[in-house]
């Protein structure tokens, strides 16, 4: 069940990274056919960036950390922004060559008019509110999120429905209020109002965070704060000036440093391995692999395809550019699958895990007492208590053969809490457990996670007494801050691992 969920998993991320693709190479495409190479181009490389960036620091975190909520708010903003850019492109093109004559001219020029403004709120909003660890600062917060949200809304709904020309159409937007309607005049109070009082809980949410965090968490932080500090100021002067040189000049600050801000978190994984160096540099590998196979394709095919086309008809086709860019778009996955076998071999992904091994103490005398049909059963229901426990805490489970689990963890307090839930959960089956614990680096290959520390981590489990959670004293030393109280077991000879290992049996978790 596990494996299922996590093989879906990777399936919607890739899918979200094989929209983000396709729908750029759609909009370079309209782009290249409306205006050819000048600055519009640039600037669509440059969201293109953008996108692209917030969608592989999303596809590393989430894939960690499924429950951390900057993974999946990076992915779903990295669609919103590309979506954005292919409408702006499309309406574009079809204004200035087509006399707003290409179908869904109206509504791309209208998605274009409100469909940045939540993604761009929403990343430096939320992104300060929950980085580095998915988390609000405490319960006390979530009115703050809950607020944030009806900020959000109300600033896209007053860009929706604002009357006027669409740019760059020029069509009237058909779902406008004339300015003076009182619903206008209601929801621009609330967006002055909302906004500046969110920009600013941001910021405050964020040098909290600071000030309590550890010495590691301050590192990591600190990257983030620049460019998020520069961005709410930037569009919070932009929201309460929105005309004239101000309004101008804070949204091209503030927009230049919401580009910054994945920089950023990704300058904070590099250096302070955040989610794992060597995950990120092995995942940039395969992405950068992939998408320059595609581009490759792209422009070449593209050539040959407009050469054919104009050859049989003396014309130059955009929309078969736009059809050849979404076909080249869905390549991406099975590209990847042949890409990245070779990168881990030449980049195998390696990275700082909490390892946690448990198993059934005494489970051949326990079918011997009990029959194999009653140990069916029983087993169904210890193998779901057990993965319930791993979901619950934020373990992804590697491996699982008979009653025996491997699981890994990204935090080692997330893996002490759920060794301990996990051993009372058993006990409550009438079953006894064994657990053992140890932080290693280890190398990944696909799902696979192999190295020294794993064969560690099972030799500490090995060493554990009935009912008994054993660490290593490295898996001590990272939770040594934490309220665990640990008993020493003295040092022991792990079978196959070389030194004397120091063990210590955990008494409580919290």
């Amino acid at each position: 069940m596990a494996a299922s969920r996590s093989r879906r998993l990777r399936r919607l991320l890739l899918a979200v990274l094989a929209l983000d693709v396709a729908l750029l190479a759609f909009a370079f495409a309209c782009q290249v056919e409306d205006a050819g190479v000048n600055l519009g181009l640039w600037f669509m490389a440059t969201i293109s960036v953008l996108v692209i960036g917030l969608a592989v620091i999303g596809h590393l975190i989430v894939e960690r950390q499924q429950g951390n909520a900057v993974g999946w708010i990076f992915l779903a903003v990295s669609v919103g922004f590309a979506l954005t850019t292919l409408a702006y492109a499309w309406a574009g093109l079809s204004a200035d060559h087509y006399a707003n004559g290409l179908p869904g001219t109206t509504f791309a020029a209208w998605l274009s008019l409100w469909d940045g403004l939540p993604c761009l709120v929403t990343l430096i909003i939320f992104v300060p509110l929950l980085f580095p660890d998915g988390q609000l600062l405490s319960p006390r917060w979530r009115w703050v999120a809950a607020f944030a949200v009806v900020g959000i809304l109300g600033n896209t709904i007053g860009s929706a429905f604002v009357a006027g020309p669409m740019t760059p159409t020029g069509i009237d937007n058909p779902l406008g209020i004339e300015v003076g309607h009182p619903a206008v005049d209601v929801i621009g109070g609330i967006n002055a109002v909302a906004g500046l009082l969110i920009f600013t809980l941001a910021l405050v949410a964020l040098v909290l965070r600071y000030r309590r965090g550890s010495s590691v968490e301050r590192l990591q932080l600190r990257w983030l704060m620049f460019p998020t500090a520069i961005a709410i100021v930037g569009l919070g002067a932009a929201n309460l000036v929105p005309l004239g040189v101000v309004g101008d000049i804070g949204w091209i600050v503030g927009i230049a440093a919401v580009a910054a801000m994945p920089v950023a978190i990704g300058i904070a994984i590099l250096r302070y391995n955040l989610y794992g160096i060597d995950v990120l540099l092995n995942r940039t590998a395969v992405y950068a692999s992939v998408t320059g196979l595609l581009a490759a394709a792209f422009v070449i095919g593209n050539i040959v395809l407009q050469y054919g086309f104009e050859s049989l008809t003396a014309q130059h086709s955009e929309l078969l550019s736009g059809v050849f860019g979404v076909a080249i778009g869905l390549l991406f996955v099975p590209i990847r699958s042949r890409v990245r076998p070779v990168i881990d071999r030449l980049l195998p992904a390696r990275g700082m895990l909490a390892l946690l091994f448990t198993d059934i103490v005494g489970s051949t005398q326990t079918i011997v007492d009990i029959g194999d049909q009653r140990w069916r059963s029983l087993l169904g229901r210890y193998l779901a208590t057990v993965r319930q426990e791993l979901a619950r805490h934020h373990g992804r489970e590697v491996n699982t053969a008979g009653d025996a689990f491997f699981a890994t963890f990204t935090r080692p307090q997330d893996a002490i809490e759920a060794a301990w839930a996990i051993r009372s959960a058993v006990r409550q089956l009438g079953l006894e457990s064994r657990t053992g614990l140890h932080l290693g680096e280890v190398e990944m290959r696909g799902e696979q996670v192999s190295g020294l520390a794993v064969h560690t981590a099972a030799r500490v489990m090995a060493a554990a007494g009935d009912g008994e959670v054993l660490v290593s004293d490295a898996m001590r030393d990272a939770i040594a801050a934490q309220e665990v109280s640990v008993v020493d077991r003295g040092r022991h000879e792990l079978k196959g691992v070389p030194g004397d290992w120091q063990l210590y049996a955990v008494e409580t978790a919290r």
